[in-house]
């Protein structure tokens, strides 16, 4: 655009005939032309007082001139490299009022549009640079024109269209800085819609001429991609761009807070001593920093997760001493509850929790730490006494949670209808909670619990239609199961036991189920079908399951009159069952009415002698030793 304008100059020259000879000239130079040639050349040589004298006292003679606007031109340039920016705009407003046919309108609309985004009138910049961008299609510097749009979209947050504009820089122009500067601002653009790959990616693109003596937006795009790489959680890449900041611009004022960042990204990475080296060596330096908080804070963490109580403490506390109150008291005193909860210090805990209590503000960590010590009292037992705690988050964002933990507090107490008036509360107001099926199950079993079976069903049914956490809807159709035999609703036990056989085949309760569906169908005579489910517990080879199983078999070959296939199955049994097992001494009880079915009489006195002396079930003493009447000896 400069060439242009010195152009333009020289064809003014050319126009008063100065090329055609010194002696030609000064014969026919007029006053008008003299003022013109003393001016241009005063232009071009840079000396505007004088070519603002001469193009002024120009104006004021030849108001009438041809060259009028010509003159005007130059002097609204010369004005605004002097900047005098109202005057120059005068100038060029003059031009685009009363000259609609000039042949540099384009030029003219282009230095208005400067000087109103220089006086912070964007809007009326983005007039004037629209006007060239529809009337101008050709102009030269319509690569600045479309910075300058994007600039203005970027004042006026329509990152849109500021995206779009500083894109077509790169398709419209030859200057390199301008393009680097372009992509700086759709990295910004990108960080700011948190595309941070995109991001990095412009960033990066202006790596390549980063030196010392570059233009301030080459280095800072150094920082905003140290920035992109944090958001990213990228803290190695993150750490070595604040380090080759820190190598190539060690006299900036932004270092110290550059170091600080290494220092960060030491943390997030794990590498603790240089963390505290770097924030320790920080805080001489950093006194009137808004950094300096943040610093004890991070150094109460780094010491924390180091297991270094006292130096966490210590630099926590004095957040405190040394500001008014402010946002790291929150979050410091919730640092200090878990020092103390770590040192198993409940009394220091319990101080910290008290003091923050105390306090008007830090409503949210008020909250973290009731919600807290709710969960410590919950998880060591003290049902009771994490109630209040829960109660007091109701009105926070822990109300979900608190609503599901109070539901289970009273089950676990015994109190299904206060258990089942929160949980239905959960249900109602949180239909998409993760705790919905727990929440479902816990209902159930209240219901159950309290002999409303009706009920208790219901739960388990809605529980066993969800299958986005499947254990819950196995525990319901195992329940199901349970309730029904236990009513001898065998039908309906069967139904829900063969649903947990055939849903999860190889879950430990499915081994419960066929078990339990082995034992109908013995009850009902159905020897293959029960036989068919022992055998499945069988080649599922659950130890728990096999005494019980062996015991069942036993059973069935012992009514068929298979009697040596029952005594090998007792014996089985014995070998998987304890002493504890309601089957033990029934199959002692079994093996010794075999014994003495084939006349081995001392065999079966001792099967009957070990219930004598070893069962505690006063039926099948009584049995035992019924049976040892009818032994007569050999």
């Amino acid at each position: 655009m400069a060439k242009r304008i010195i152009f333009y100059t020289l064809f003014v020259f050319w126009s008063m005939g100065f090329f055609s000879g010194q002696d030609a000239f000064a014969r026919i130079l007029g006053e008008d032309e003299k003022l013109i040639w003393v001016g241009t050349g005063a232009f071009n040589d840079g000396f505007y007082d004088i070519a603002e004298k001469q193009f002024s006292q120009f104006l004021r003679d030849y108001p009438e001139h041809g060259k009028l606007y010509d003159i005007c031109y130059l002097l609204g340039k010369t004005l605004y490299l002097k900047e005098k920016l109202k005057e120059s705009r005068s100038i060029f407003l003059k031009i685009i009022n009363e000259n609609k046919a000039f042949d540099y309108t384009e030029y003219t609309l282009f230095w208005l549009a400067d000087i109103e985004l220089r006086f912070g009138n964007n809007e009326g910049a983005r007039r004037y640079l629209v006007s060239i961008l529809n009337r101008y299609p050709k102009f030269e510097g319509m690569d600045r024109v479309y910075y300058y749009l994007g600039l203005i979209d970027v004042g006026s947050n329509r990152t849109s269209q500021a995206g779009s504009h500083f894109k077509k820089v790169s398709l419209a122009s030859k200057n390199n800085e301008l393009i680097q500067a372009s992509h700086f601002w759709l990295g910004i653009l990108s960080y700011k819609q948190n595309h941070f790959e995109e991001a990095a990616g412009f960033f990066k693109t202006m790596m390549s001429d980063l030196k010392p003596a570059s233009p301030p937006f080459f280095k800072y795009a150094l920082l905003w991609l140290g920035e992109t790489y944090l958001k990213q959680g990228k803290f190695d890449e993150a750490k070595n761009i604040y380090g080759t900041f820190n190598e190539r611009f060690k006299e900036d004022v932004v270092i110290p807070e550059v170091l600080w960042k290494m220092a960060f990204c030491d943390y997030r990475i794990g590498h603790f001593k240089e963390a505290i080296e770097t924030l320790q060596s920080f805080k001489p330096q950093a006194k009137d920093s808004p950094l300096l908080l943040f610093t004890h804070y991070l150094l109460g963490e780094i010491f924390l997760q180091s297991s270094d109580h006292p130096s966490s403490i210590k630099e926590l506390n004095l957040i405190f001493t040394k500001s008014k109150e402010n946002p790291f008291w929150g979050i410091a005193f919730l640092s200090l509850f878990w020092n103390h909860m770590q040192q198993n210090d409940l009394s220091g805990a319990h101080k910290v929790f008290q003091r923050l209590q105390k306090l008007n503000a830090f409503d949210d960590e008020k909250a973290v730490l009731q919600w807290l010590n709710g969960e410590i009292a919950f998880l060591e037992g003290r049902i009771t006494d994490s109630l209040p705690y829960y109660f007091n988050v109701l009105n926070t964002n822990y109300r979900e949670k608190a609503l599901y933990r109070i539901g289970k507090a009273y089950f676990y107490d015994n109190k299904f209808r206060e258990a089942i008036t929160n949980l239905d509360i959960l249900l109602l107001e949180f239909p998409n909670s993760p705790n919905i099926e727990e929440s479902l199950f816990i209902k159930g079993e209240c219901f159950s619990q309290s002999g409303n079976w009706n009920q208790a069903f219901e739960a388990y049914g809605l529980l066993a239609q969800k299958d986005k956490y499947p254990h819950w809807k196995l525990f319901a159709l195992t329940q199901t199961g349970n309730i029904y035999l236990s009513l001898k609703e065998n039908w309906e036990a069967e139904k829900a036991f063969k649903k947990v056989v055939e849903d999860f085949p190889h879950h430990p309760l499915a081994t419960h189920a066929a078990f339990q569906l082995g034992k109908l169908f013995f009850k009902q005579n159905s020897i293959l079908e029960s036989i068919h489910y022992y055998s499945m517990i069988l080649k599922g080879g659950r130890p728990e399951w096999l005494g019980g199983t062996y015991f069942s078999l036993g059973e069935i070959f012992y009514q068929q009159g298979k009697h040596d296939k029952a005594f090998k199955s007792f014996e089985m049994a014995l070998r998987y069952l304890q002493e504890s097992s309601p089957w033990f001494f029934l199959t002692h009880l079994e093996i010794g009415n075999l014994q003495r079915k084939n006349g081995k009489y001392e065999e079966a006195k001792r099967s009957y002698l070990t219930i004598l002396n070893q069962a505690k079930d006063e039926e099948l003493k009584k049995a035992a030793s019924e049976l040892l009447r009818y032994i007569e000896p050999k």
